[in-house]
């Protein structure tokens, strides 16, 4: 019988797992996001339908767990922090090692921490009376919780991370940021990934925008060291209209960088990748293993249409070009065939200059 919901927590004992929490707060809703646990930390209720891939499309909420001396409750739970819905869209096993592949979805936000960890199950992650660290990472969530609320808001967003700042795992973060989304340039249309990846047409111009917040700010306060994030774009397929650093030099904003895609007939792929650079100085150095980072793979469409009837504009005035060199001599009289196959020649050059020439503009 499947299970209703997942509850899959990550901690801040490694720097890898603090970024997933970081990334799965940045990234846009249809973005792709990995979690990997050791087979001790599933439960065994769920690890032969995970390797059998038989939970894909499941429920799942995403949290925080502090494990932290002065994070820990009562009886030595470790509270947990829930941030974002997600679906699961894959897994599979890898020696003693579960991957968990989700698509991410809204935000989740509890209005009472306490209340939520209340209706968690008994095997959340807790320390031992051995002061060892026990419990379930990724189990099933008997019901969903009334103090959570599913939501885009930006606002809510903002919620969340003041009360993942709260904790030692994140308490050091100038600012926190996620993408508002990908915009086509000068319209609304806000472009959703599709199976994790944005779909482009191609010969389009677009807007990311980044929404950064600093919960330790107030409106009159807030001010810390500036640092960068740079987008980094797979060329030719995905060409920067404007510079790739954004500052992050005060306590709130909306920032935001253009880019444009390449003419091809033929579908194409690339990557969209958003780096965290503490200072000028090192930007375009590699990012410190600590530091944000997140991959937005591209599918760039063909515009096999537009293409089409350029190539028939093309071959029609290459046509009537030897027609007219052709018909314009007073003692030549082309056979038929001679006029048709000039027709044929004709058409068929524009469509192999425009099909078989086109290079990434």
């Amino acid at each position: 019988m499947r299970s209703s919901q997942l509850l899959c927590v990550g901690s801040g004992l490694t720097p890898r797992y603090r970024l997933n929490t970081l990334q799965a707060l940045a990234l846009p809703s249809g973005a792709y996001l990995q979690f990997r646990y050791l087979a001790e930390l599933v439960s065994e209720q769920l690890k032969t339908r995970l390797e059998a891939g038989a939970l894909d499309g499941i429920s799942a909420t995403l949290g925080h767990v502090d494990t932290t001396p002065e994070g820990r409750l009562p009886g030595g739970r470790c509270p947990i922090i829930p941030y974002r819905r997600a679906t699961l869209v894959g897994s599979r096993k890898v020696g003693t090692v579960y991957i968990l592949q989700f698509n991410l979805g809204k935000f989740e936000f509890s209005s009472s921490l306490d209340e939520f960890q209340q209706g968690l199950p008994s095997d959340v992650p807790h320390w031992t009376d051995e002061g060892k660290l026990a419990g379930l990472w990724c189990q099933e969530l008997p019901q969903q919780s009334s103090s959570i609320s599913q939501t885009d808001s930006l606002e809510v967003w903002q919620s969340i991370v003041k009360q993942l700042k709260s904790r030692r795992a994140f308490a050091e973060e100038s600012y926190f940021c996620t993408i508002e989304g990908l915009f086509e340039r000068n319209t609304k249309m806000k472009m959703a990934p599709v199976k994790g990846e944005y779909v482009l047409g191609a010969d389009k111009e677009f807007e990311l925008r980044i929404f950064h917040y600093d919960p330790d700010s107030d409106a009159h306060s807030g001010y810390k060291q500036t640092r960068w994030l740079r987008l980094t774009v797979a060329q030719p397929w995905i060409q920067l209209r404007t510079t790739p650093l954004i500052a992050i030099d005060s306590p709130y904003d909306l920032k935001s960088i253009q880019i444009g895609t390449g003419s091809t007939v033929l579908h194409q792929y690339s990557s969209l990748v958003l780096k965290d650079e503490a200072t000028i100085e090192s930007a375009g150095k590699d990012p410190k293993d600590d530091t944000l980072a997140l991959f937005l793979p591209v599918k760039i469409t063909g515009s096999v249409w537009r293409n089409a009837a350029l190539a028939l504009v093309l071959g029609f005035m290459l046509t009537m070009q030897q027609l007219v060199s052709l018909l314009s001599k007073p003692e030549t009289h082309p056979a038929p065939i001679i006029v048709l196959l000039t027709v044929l020649l004709g058409m068929l050059t524009g469509v192999v200059a425009v099909f078989g020439l086109r290079r990434s503009v």
